[in-house]
């Protein structure tokens, strides 16, 4: 039935879109989930037939509107707030060349001397360093338990100002090392996982790879390959959505 069903998919032409044989791909708009925000995203669905009981899926995630978004949003609040630091953004450019994301810009960085009261608390005392700096860095993704989890590899800042005494290049160390540290903290908890829309609920997939790749020129893209165990409810949910995009004939009332 699986391969028959794959047959007529491929037949009507897949939402228009047909592939090699026994291949059919399926789009769709909607929302991914970054933290605790949804972001406008485009998904590419393609599905190919494996076996009798299995199919391969491959889920291909467009982030170029929310890479919009986010690059706007990062400018808009520190990025690190605590004692003895305050860090924002100013500007900044996300690009990627499949493997490696590339992020640039400008931090406006400001160190305090933190000072403890009575009952454990602690408030900004002077101010040690205030400046700009010129940012560089590169991420990468690490694909683990169904999801992507993102990462610094490296950080470079360059002053405004030449920092041409110890405790100047200190300064500059620390925020570095403050940045980074936060960032990778963020991006710790905020992993990216693959959703289908919830008309293909059912599909459930079992990915077993997944990366980052370049859409346009830089634009941020992510993958996701996997498989699913074909059934009769899977099959059900797709046919259902090929009726509802009118690629099929509605069922017989």
């Amino acid at each position: 039935m699986q391969r028959i069903f794959l047959l007529i998919l491929i037949s009507a032409g897949f939402l228009g879109t047909a592939l090699l044989a026994e291949e059919v791909s399926f789009i769709a708009t909607g929302d991914v989930n970054l933290g605790d925000r949804e972001f406008p995203a485009d998904l590419a669905l393609r599905l190919k037939d494996v076996n009798a009981t299995r199919i391969s899926i491959e889920s291909v995630v467009d982030l170029r509107r929310a890479q919009e978004i986010l690059v706007e949003e990062l400018k808009g609040a520190p990025i690190v707030d605590v004692c003895n630091a305050l860090i924002g953004v100013t500007e900044a450019t996300v690009r990627t060349d499949d493997t490696v994301l590339s992020l640039s810009g400008r931090i406006e960085a400001k160190l305090f001397r933190c000072e403890s009261r009575n009952g454990g608390k602690s408030i900004r005392g002077k101010k040690l360093f205030a400046g700009g700096l010129t940012m560089g860095a590169s991420a990468s993704a690490e694909f683990r338990d169904d999801c992507l989890y993102f990462r610094l590899n490296d950080l470079r800042l360059a002053p405004d100002q030449l920092a041409d005494t110890t405790d100047a290049k200190g300064n500059v160390e620390k925020v570095r090392q403050v940045f980074f540290e936060t960032a990778n903290a963020i991006l710790r908890r905020n992993p990216v996982c693959p959703e289908l829309p919830p008309e293909l609920v059912s599909l459930s997939p079992a990915y077993d790879a997944g990366g980052t790749l370049e859409l346009g020129e830089g634009g941020v893209g992510l993958f996701f390959r996997g498989s699913i165990e074909t059934s009769t409810e899977a099959i059900i949910d797709i046919l259902q959505v090929l009726q509802s995009k009118k690629v099929l004939p509605p069922p017989p009332r």
